[in-house]
């Protein structure tokens, strides 16, 4: 998948640098950090002013009386304005701030120029936000009452139009943000049409077919959204993973006479089988693909063409995102899947329970990005959680409480504090790594059955075989 271009050069700007007595004037793109723009610059006051640089630990770049800016910005993001003087100093010699006359002035300035101050940039973000909550507020009248062919019309027509001016937005006027609010919105508006629509043409359909019709208007409007903004394809990614592992148990459920949680089962097995998909299909996404493989001899003695250091360092960083992405979605549906469950009943749902968050706990050890890691440890705290409020709701004994739940709770509180003072930064023997590895496999085995029992199919087969 190719990127599109989502870095644009504006139009140059002037700005005046001045070193020492001589000053000259240098039109300078907006969008191109200050440091890349400094050789440049220095060329203008002769050659041997770069080499001079090498004397005092290089230049800075100053406007009067402030500190030095920022090399890593651009001219933008400093609010350097047309015309502006900088000036250049030595590192070691930069220009003393001035000294405040009037002290209110001053405290004044320190305020402004507070991380944060309110800039026009946070006013952008508000009234984004407030569109989007507009609108999320529109979904909700949509759905709370009325008559279902007109609330399902108005739905549809409000997503066909949100999604047109997404393509507007991030096309002709070029605002990304702007663009994501309103397709996320349509996603949300194509749900409720969908939906609401089938519920309208099916009267007696039940909840399970009006969700599962949900989430396909869902899927659209979000596929239509990555090609409509392609710069929140990542954002766009993560939520079609959502949703598409959340389809699965509805529709299994409407087209089933399953009980939702039973249903929830298995989409949370079907998660389980996705995620060790996910890192592959990050790959794909990239726009990277490895060599074929060779099969003879003399495929064998043939030189590979090496792989561009930019492109690998370039892809790697969409790779990177792509996971990121996926298994944020992968985990948001987990969670969600977990708390469909919670209603099962019985003590094989409770073991499925405790083996699924074990298995993706363990699972965890195997990914080394932060969030990505993260996105798979919260939904098995959320699975844990799922469990302890499973076994509380089973037994109303105080006793019961307090012997399997609570102390058990503490002791794993505790055990976890230890561990965070021992465990990082400690290498595991290799015996015990391999043990853990095993132990995973047999873990990720025992689902099936497991599953197997809680949707009945061993008491359904003895019962046809009596």
């Amino acid at each position: 998948m190719e990127e599109r271009t989502q870095h644009r050069t504006n139009a140059p700007g002037r700005l005046r640098f001045a070193l020492g007595e001589q000053s000259v004037d240098v039109a300078v793109p907006v969008e191109v950090p200050l440091g890349d723009l400094l050789p440049a610059v220095m060329a203008q006051f002769g050659g041997d002013t770069i080499e001079q640089g090498a004397e005092h630990e290089g230049w800075v770049v100053q406007r009067l009386g402030e500190p030095p800016l920022d090399e890593d910005r651009t001219s933008s993001e400093l609010n350097l304005m047309d015309g502006e003087t900088l000036y250049l100093r030595p590192r070691a010699a930069q220009l003393a701030p001035i000294d405040y006359d009037d002290l209110v002035d001053g405290v004044g300035e320190q305020i402004r120029n507070h991380p944060n101050a309110w800039a026009p940039e946070r006013t952008r973000w508000m009234l984004q936000l407030g569109s989007g909550a507009a609108l999320l507020i529109g979904l909700v009248l949509l759905v709370t009452g009325g008559e279902p062919g007109l609330r399902a019309a108005v739905a549809g027509a409000t997503a066909v139009l949100l999604l047109a001016g997404a393509a507007v937005a991030a096309r002709a006027i070029v605002k990304p943000v702007a663009a994501t609010v309103l397709a996320g919105a349509a996603a949300g508006y194509a749900a409720v049409a969908t939906g609401v629509g089938v519920g309208a043409l099916a009267p007696l359909a039940s909840w399970q077919v009006e969700w599962a019709a949900g989430a396909v208007g869902a899927l659209l409007a979000l596929a239509a959204g990555v090609a409509v903004v392609a710069d929140s394809a990542l954002l766009f990614a993560g939520a079609l993973t959502a949703v598409l592992l959340l389809t699965v148990p509805l529709v299994i459920g409407a087209t089933t006479t399953l009980a939702s949680s039973h249903a929830a089962a298995i989409g949370i097995a079907v998660t389980l089988i996705a995620g060790l998909f996910i890192p592959g299909v990050a790959f794909r996404l990239s726009g990277l693909t490895l060599p074929m493989l060779p099969t003879n001899a003399d495929e064998l003695k043939e030189d590979t063409d090496p792989v561009p250091y930019q492109v690998v360092v370039d892809r790697g960083k969409v790779t990177m995102g792509y996971l990121t992405a996926l298994q944020i979605g992968a985990g948001l549906a987990q969670s969600v899947l977990f708390v469909l469950f919670l209603p099962a009943t019985g003590l094989l749902a409770s073991i499925l329970n405790a083996v699924v968050s074990l298995l993706m706990f363990m699972r965890a050890k195997h990914i080394a990005g932060a969030v990505t890691r993260w996105a798979v440890l919260v939904p098995a705290a959320v699975g844990v959680l799922t469990l302890v409020l499973r076994l509380g709701m089973a037994e109303e004994e105080v006793t019961f409480r307090l012997l399997w739940l609570w102390f058990p709770v503490i002791v794993v509180a505790v055990a976890l504090l230890l561990l965070s003072e021992r465990l990082p930064g400690n290498r595991l023997r290799p015996y015990w790594g391999r043990a853990a590895d095993i132990f995973e496999s047999l873990t990720a085995v025992s689902v099936l059955p497991l599953l197997l029992g809680v949707l009945n199919v061993y008491s359904y087969i003895r019962g046809v075989i009596g």
